[in-house]
């Protein structure tokens, strides 16, 4: 059966993520003794630049692993996000609740619209729930 194109666009999203996570663990290994660097992240140990780089790696292996998991319609890939996203839109929401400072927070409601897409992509699709069930 063809993969959707909402399937296809969410394994792309974490596709790209993997990507980026990939090249983050990279410069933080790499670029360890650069104090702007250290100053960003608010350290000045470059151990724990280094430690930061190699979980920033491991986040990019288990984002790749879903994301291929997505390409190949397995139902755990597809929890897995779900999973993920849902904590990622409670957080979203607790920080539009508890910052109440009078300005619109963007970066949040973008979080929750992309956040409600994603499930609805995994889940809410006929043609998604159709794919899923038979690749299962």
């Amino acid at each position: 059966m063809k993969r959707p194109g909402v399937v296809t666009f969410v394994g792309v999203l974490l596709a790209i993520g993997a990507v980026l996570n990939a090249a983050v663990g990279i410069a933080l290994i790499v670029e360890k003794d650069v104090s702007a660097l250290q100053d960003v992240f608010g350290v000045t140990d470059a151990n724990v630049m280094v430690t930061t780089g190699v979980v920033e790696l491991i986040i990019a292996a288990l984002l790749a692993l879903v994301a291929w998991a997505i390409f190949s319609g397995a139902n755990w890939a597809r929890w897995a996000v779900a999973v993920v996203i849902a904590i990622r839109v409670a957080v979203a929401g607790w920080w539009l609740i508890t910052h109440l400072d009078g300005g619109i927070h963007w970066n949040a409601i973008i979080s929750i619209a992309f956040g409600i897409f994603v499930l609805w992509a995994l889940f809410g699709n006929d043609k998604s729930e159709e794919y899923f069930e038979k690749t299962a």
